[in-house]
C-alpha cells in the first residue's frame, strides 16, 4: 500500500458520486483523514497550501465511487469451467492459495467489502483474519465458512452435512463458535452439485425456521440458496434474512417456473432481501457466445424442460415490481464469475432488468452495504464513513459497462491501486 503523509489525503476527480448516489459532483475532492472521509468539496475550495499538509492524488478524468460491495463470493473457487472439479479435488493448502489470489483480484477490481457465502472453514476464517491483520490484501470480509447442506446435498464437498433439525441447529452453533459473520443454508439443491436436485427442497420450513432462530439468538444473519419454488416458499415462511438466487423452478421436471405472487408479497412485507446473481449469468452467456468458452455443466434435473434466461428475468422483474429489494452478488468463483468483475451485477440490472444506471450503482454500493448491515460505515462517499473508494475510467452513470475494473482503489484511507498501478 502506498503510504500517506500526515495521515491526511486528498483525492481529486472529474466526477465524484454525490451522497445520494444519483449524480456526479463535477471536479470535486474527497478529503480523507486517517481511515475516514473528512469532507467532499469542489476543487476550488481546497486550501491553497493543501499539498503541504496532505498527500494530493490527481486522479484525472475518472468517476470516483464508493468502493463496491459484493454480497456473494466463494473465495476458493476458480471461476473457470472446471470450478466444480477443482473445489471437489483440491486440498485445503491449494484452496487457500487460490483464495488469497482471489481476494487480491477482488480488491484490485474495486470491491472493498465482500461477503463470502460458502468456503471451507479451514480456508475462509484464516484468509479473513489474514486480510484483517494486513498480512494479505483483500476486501473487508464477512464470512460464512462452510454452508449447511444435507448429506450429498448442494456443495457437500465444502459444506457441513446436517440432515435433522437438531443437526442443523448444532451446525449453526458450530459456525458461530468458529466466528461466522453469517450463516449459509442450502434450502434446495443446486446446479453445481450432481447429487443435489435444484428443483427440490433440501430442508422443510420448520427446519429452516429453527436455523433462523438459532442464528438470531447469536445476532448473526442467515441466508439461503434456493432455486425451486417450494424452496423459496419455505425460506419465506421461515423468515430467512436473504434469499440467494430465488428462482421459481417447479418440482415437476417437465415444467418450467411456478411463480407465486402471494409468496412474493409476504417476502416484501417481511423485508427479505434477494440476491438474484444475474451478473454471473450474464458473464456466463458472454463467455460462451463471445469467447467460445465452455459453459457450466447442465444439471440432469433441468434437461427435460430447459428454462430460458428470459423466463427467469421475467420472474425477477415481477419481484422487483412487487417491492423486493435486490443485493449485488456475483456468486464469485462459480463458472466464469471472476472475482474482479462484481460490476457485472450492475450491467445485468441495467441490460436485463431495465434499471436506470444510477439505481444499479446504488445496488452495487449503498444498498448492498445496508443489506449486509454495514451501511453505517461503508457504501457512500459521505463524511464520517470509512474511506473506501473506487475510481473507474469513463462514466458508469452514462455507460454502465464503464463499471468494470477500477483504475484506483482506496481502502480505509490507504491507496491500494493508483491510476492502474497496484501497490499490493
Amino acid at each position: 500500500m502506498q503510504p500517506t503523509d500526515n495521515n491526511r489525503s486528498v483525492f481529486i476527480a472529474s466526477r465524484v458520486a454525490n451522497e445520494a448516489l444519483d449524480g456526479w459532483l463535477e471536479d470535486h475532492a474527497v478529503v480523507v483523514v486517517g481511515d475516514r472521509i473528512d469532507s467532499v468539496v469542489p476543487r476550488g475550495q481546497l486550501p491553497s497550501g493543501i499539498a503541504e499538509t496532505a498527500t494530493v492524488h490527481e486522479l484525472g478524468d475518472v468517476s470516483l465511487l464508493p468502493g463496491l460491495v459484493d454480497a456473494h463470493c466463494h473465495m476458493h473457487c476458480s471461476a473457470t469451467p472446471d470450478a466444480q472439479r477443482l473445489a471437489l479435488t483440491e486440498d485445503n493448502q491449494r484452496l487457500t492459495m487460490r483464495a488469497v489470489n482471489a481476494m487480491r483480484q477482488a480488491i484490485l477490481g474495486g470491491t472493498t467489502t465482500l461477503r463470502d457465502l460458502g468456503s471451507r472453514n479451514e480456508v475462509a476464517f484464516p484468509v479473513r483474519e489474514a486480510v484483517r491483520s494486513g498480512a494479505i490484501p483483500g476486501p473487508r470480509m464477512l464470512v460464512a465458512g462452510t454452508p449447511i447442506t444435507i448429506t450429498a446435498g448442494h456443495c457437500w464437498f465444502f459444506g457441513t452435512q446436517a440432515d435433522t433439525t437438531e443437526q442443523v441447529v448444532s451446525a449453526v452453533r458450530n459456525q458461530v463458535r468458529q466466528g461466522a459473520d453469517v450463516i449459509k443454508m442450502m434450502a434446495t439443491g443446486g446446479n453445481f452439485t450432481p447429487t443435489a436436485n435444484p428443483r427440490r427442497p433440501q430442508y422443510s420450513a420448520e427446519t429452516l425456521r429453527a436455523a433462523v432462530e438459532e442464528a438470531e439468538r447469536s445476532g448473526v444473519q442467515i441466508v439461503a440458496h434456493t432455486l425451486a419454488a417450494d424452496g423459496v416458499q419455505n425460506c419465506v415462511e421461515a423468515g430467512i434474512h436473504h434469499l440467494i438466487h430465488a428462482r421459481w423452478q417447479s418440482s415437476d421436471p417437465t415444467a418450467g417456473l411456478e411463480y407465486r405472487p402471494d409468496v412474493v408479497k409476504r417476502m416484501a412485507d417481511q423485508g427479505q432481501w434477494v440476491d438474484p446473481t444475474i451478473g454471473h449469468a450474464l458473464l456466463g452467456e458472454e463467455a460462451v457466445e463471445q469467447r467460445g468458452l465452455p459453459g457450466a455443466p447442465i444439471h440432469w434435473a433441468v434437461t427435460e424442460r430447459m428454462i430460458s434466461r428470459e423466463e427467469h428475468v421475467e420472474a425477477l422483474s415481477k419481484m422487483d415490481e412487487a417491492g423486493i429489494r435486490f443485493t449485488s452478488g456475483l456468486d464469485m468463483g462459480m463458472v466464469h464469475a471472476r472475482h474482479d468483475l462484481t460490476g457485472a451485477n450492475a450491467w445485468a440490472f441495467v441490460e436485463w432488468l431495465g434499471w436506470p444506471n444510477w439505481r444499479a450503482i446504488r445496488a452495487a454500493t449503498a444498498d448492498t452495504a445496508e443489506a449486509l448491515r454495514v451501511g453505517d460505515i461503508v457504501g457512500k462517499i459521505k463524511p464520517g464513513l470509512i474511506a473506501d473508494l473506487a475510481a473507474f475510467d469513463g462514466d458508469p452513470g452514462a455507460n454502465i459497462r464503464d463499471l468494470g475494473i477500477a483504475s484506483t482503489v482506496v481502502q480505509s484511507g490507504n491507496v491500494i491501486k493508483l491510476n492502474h498501478q497496484a501497490f499490493v
